[in-house]
C-alpha cells in the first residue's frame, strides 16, 4: 500500500496510483460478483427486542439471507409496505441528514450463508394534525427488479396530505445463520 503524501503527489501529477502491473482482480473483487437474485435471498423478520420503539416511533429489524453463491447487495435496496391486498402503501425513505441528493453506498458482498440485516423506523402514533393511517400487512424489498417480501402487521401515520417517511439506514452485514 502506498504512503498517504506519496499517492498524493502522484495524483496531483495525473499518474496512475496503482502500479501497472498490479492485477485488476486485486483492484475490485467485487466486480467480479454478480447482483444478487431475488430467488437466491430469503427476508426474514429480526426480533429487536423493542430497541426501535418509542417516543411515538415505532421500527422492525430484517435480514436478508443469501442461500446461494456470492453475490453484491445494495446496502439501501428499495423497500415497500404493502397492505393486506398488496397495494403499496404511500411510504418513503427520507434521505439521510446531510446526504443530498443521496447517499452514495459500496455495494455489499454477501457470501453463501451470509446475513445483511437492516431496520425500519416510522412514526407509530397520531401525532400530526389530521394524522392519517395506514396499516401494512407486508414488507417488501427490492432486488434488482423482483422482490422478496415477509409478513409485517405494523401501523403508521403520516400527514394528512402526505405520505409516511421511513427511517432506513444502510444494510449491514451480521455474518454467518
Amino acid at each position: 500500500m502506498m504512503p498517504l503524501l506519496p499517492a498524493l503527489l502522484v495524483l496531483a501529477q495525473g499518474l496512475p496510483a496503482v502500479p501497472p502491473s498490479t492485477p485488476s482482480s486485486a483492484l475490485a473483487p467485487q466486480a467480479a460478483l454478480a447482483p444478487c437474485r431475488a430467488a437466491q435471498l430469503r427476508l426474514l423478520p429480526q426480533d429487536r427486542d423493542g430497541d426501535l420503539d418509542g417516543m411515538s416511533h415505532a421500527g422492525t429489524g430484517f435480514v436478508l439471507v443469501n442461500r446461494g453463491a456470492a453475490c453484491r447487495l445494495p446496502a439501501l435496496p428499495q423497500v415497500v409496505l404493502r397492505d393486506a391486498r398488496g397495494r403499496a402503501l404511500p411510504a418513503a425513505r427520507k434521505a439521510p441528514v446531510g446526504m443530498h441528493p443521496g447517499p452514495v453506498m459500496v455495494l455489499l458482498r454477501l457470501e453463501q450463508g451470509a446475513r445483511a440485516q437492516g431496520t425500519l423506523r416510522w412514526v407509530s402514533g397520531p401525532v400530526y394534525d389530521g394524522s392519517r393511517k395506514l396499516v401494512a400487512a407486508r414488507l417488501s424489498v427490492g432486488i434488482g427488479k423482483a422482490w422478496v417480501s415477509m409478513p409485517l402487521h405494523v401501523t403508521l401515520y403520516a400527514p394528512a396530505d402526505q405520505g409516511a417517511s421511513l427511517d432506513q439506514p444502510p444494510l449491514q452485514l451480521a455474518g454467518q445463520p
